[in-house]
């Protein structure tokens, strides 16, 4: 039995149902999907459940978020939303499970998790790829620095995690990371991830690349692993202009949202949605001005 969870948002619907099927179809086993909704409503959970009626299918548990238990958190202008740290929650939600896999909804599932529910986690807490981003002078300076970590080279990307429940509960990780979200806000650029970082230093197995392989990464006919759609732009935006969306299209037909494609703006209207994406909002302006006035 395979035990995932994902944080879905309104707007990253479309993303939760092809995540989730996808790995659904190619799971060999039975598969528990657990939804940490933030803002779907109820016509929104009942479309994911149509989506992900596959044989292998075990039990889909909807659990609702309340962002006011993170609002003291910080987000950043490339993920907006305070949605992503929910996932520290995933002990307290999930009591009754020893094991289970986060997967981000922006993805594509290529093969078999089976192979990451039993992996071995060597007695750590959690098992995740190094992130691809790292290896500039600027990054490692950044985790040195910033983030004090020993080992900058070991910094995991959190799109993936195999997470053994029952050690992030006796190891309390989850009030840890909430803490060190809050008192170190200014410095976690990538928010809950650097958060993770930091709280589980040491405490993490590293997997094969290819349990989250960036799409600029990936092969045409990547076939083995995982698929991470990084970016602001995902696969469900009319803009989108990289590889792998006709596969994603193609599951996203096999859902409930079947035919149903982004609206193309020309023009005005393609110039204001990209705008939109690069304002920042008030929050993030004061913390930018606060950290100038600092280091000033």
């Amino acid at each position: 039995m395979v035990n995932i969870v994902i944080v879905a948002t309104a707007n990253y619907l479309w993303g939760a149902a092809v995540t989730v099927r996808s790995a659904l179809e190619t799971c060999s086993t039975t598969l528990n999907a657990y939804v940490i909704s933030v803002d779907l409503s109820p016509d929104d959970k009942k479309r994911l459940s149509e989506s992900w009626q596959t044989p292998n299918l075990g039990i889909i548990q909807f659990i609702d978020f309340d962002l006011g238990q993170v609002d003291k958190l910080r987000s950043t202008l490339l993920v907006k939303s305070k949605s992503p740290y929910a996932r520290f929650f995933i002990p307290e939600y999930l009591a009754d499970v020893s094991r289970c896999i986060y997967l981000d909804t922006d993805l594509i599932v290529c093969s078999d998790l089976l192979g990451l529910q039993v992996f071995d986690l060597q007695g750590k807490s959690s098992a995740c790829v190094i992130d691809g981003g790292i290896d500039t002078p600027e990054q490692q300076q950044r985790l040195r620095d910033k983030l004090k970590l020993q080992h900058p080279q070991k910094y995991f990307n959190s799109g993936v995690i195999v997470m053994d429940l029952d050690a992030w509960r006796r190891h309390h990780i989850q009030s840890k990371a909430l803490t060190i979200a809050q008192e170190n806000y200014d410095l976690l650029d990538q928010m809950d991830q650097d958060a993770l970082n930091i709280v589980l230093e040491d405490d993490w197995v590293i997997l094969d690349p290819k349990w989250n392989t960036s799409k600029g990464r990936a092969d045409v006919n990547f076939s083995d692993g995982i698929i991470h759609f990084l970016g602001k732009v995902k696969p469900w935006h009319a803009d989108y202009a990289a590889n792998f969306q006709d596969r994603w299209f193609a599951l996203l037909d096999r859902t409930a949202f079947s035919g149903q494609r982004p609206v193309k703006l020309m023009g005005i209207g393609a110039a204001y949605r990209k705008f939109v994406r690069s304002i920042p909002t008030l929050e993030m302006v004061k913390g930018k001005l606060r950290r100038l006035l600092r280091s000033a």
